[in-house]
């Protein structure tokens, strides 16, 4: 008989969609290791993620992140689940109590030690976090998974690992713009207008959710770039290894979408979208995988202009920081996580 996984996660155009997507990498693992994955969702999280229906059509609308949200997997699963896997800030300790005992296991995903959680398991990819960092947060006996080795990548990410260039070669820079899905703060718009005095010397890939709310701008300021600049909406996993493989320069956030660039080698331009980043982004810069140019708000089009315009004089620290990035990760985080739940 299947063992059943539980998702609980959200996407949507505030807090985007990276919750969902480091999720549906992890449950691909353990649909490939023959588990029953479901989804457990909100309405607007398959907006959001339109990847998520086609990769997992059985996911379950409308949960509200509230206590009914416990008494409604119940429902569905009253025999119990072999585990629950919650990723979400809105749903901590007083959720996963409620489920215990109905779920057999419990898996929690965060990216900073500063809420308690009752779990059998938890995993915080961030690099250079330590098990000790999350004392007193977790049971005790709770198994602990933390670092980049534990990045949770989607399979066409990893499939790419051995075979991604460390580029930065050619007479113009291949630049890729991501954001998440939804970029609420419009980084992607700063970012481009940035690039504009560039265009000679750049081509540029944006990527971003049909659904982000600054999708028109960014658009519009595209079509005032070089006539090779592109906008791709709803990127799949495929789709996304891809244009990442064929960077030059990677600019972006510091959330979890680092280790999909770092595991294709990839050296990353940041720029801060929230406080739960900002250590992420200082570990990336001491490992020299990546600058950070600062946080949203603050961060202009100059700043951007000026610091790839130094880049993209300066092909050899863009190999280095490639070279960097390969090392946070190697891209099997999820191999390890699915092999520690099928020990017990």
């Amino acid at each position: 008989m299947k063992r059943t996984a539980v998702f609980r996660c959200d996407a949507s155009r505030t807090i985007g969609g990276g919750h969902v997507v480091r999720c549906m990498a992890l449950a691909g693992a353990l649909r490939e290791a023959g588990w029953a994955v479901r989804f457990a969702v909100s309405d607007e999280t398959p907006r959001t993620v339109r990847e998520l229906g086609d990769a997992f059509p059985a996911s379950l609308p409308g949960f509200r992140c509230d206590p009914s949200d416990s008494a409604r997997l119940r429902a569905e699963w009253p025999e119990g689940i072999d585990l629950l896997v919650v990723d979400h800030y809105g749903l901590g300790e007083a959720f996963e109590k409620a489920a215990s005992g109905w779920a057999r296991r419990i898996l929690a995903i965060d990216d900073f030690p500063n809420r308690r959680h009752h779990c059998t398991h938890l995993v915080d990819t961030t690099h250079g976090r330590r098990v000790e960092d999350y004392a007193g947060l977790v049971p005790s006996g709770a198994m602990l998974m933390c670092g980049s080795s534990y990045a949770m990548l989607r399979e066409p990410f990893r499939r790419r690992r051995a075979s991604a260039p460390l580029k930065a070669g050619g007479d113009r820079l291949n630049a890729l713009v991501t954001f998440g899905m939804t970029d609420a703060p419009n980084a992607t718009g700063i970012t481009l207008a940035g690039l504009l005095p560039l265009a000679g010397i750049i081509d540029v890939v944006v990527v971003l959710g049909a659904s982000a709310p600054h999708a028109v701008t960014v658009a519009d300021l595209l079509r005032d770039g070089a006539p090779s600049w592109r906008l791709v909406t709803d990127a799949d996993a495929a789709t996304m290894a891809a244009l990442t493989a064929e960077a030059d320069l990677v600019i972006g956030a510091p959330g979890s979408a680092s280790y999909e660039r770092c595991c294709l080698g990839k050296p990353a331009l940041l720029l801060q979208l929230a406080d739960n980043q900002a250590g992420n982004a200082a570990s990336l810069v001491a490992a020299g995988a990546a600058e950070l140019l600062g946080g949203i708000p603050g961060v202009t089009a100059a700043d951007v202009e000026k610091a790839v315009r130094r880049l993209a004089g300066d092909r050899d620290r863009l190999s280095g920081m490639g070279t960097a990035a390969a090392k946070v990760t190697d891209g099997r985080g999820v191999e390890r996580i699915v092999a520690a739940l099928e020990a017990e």
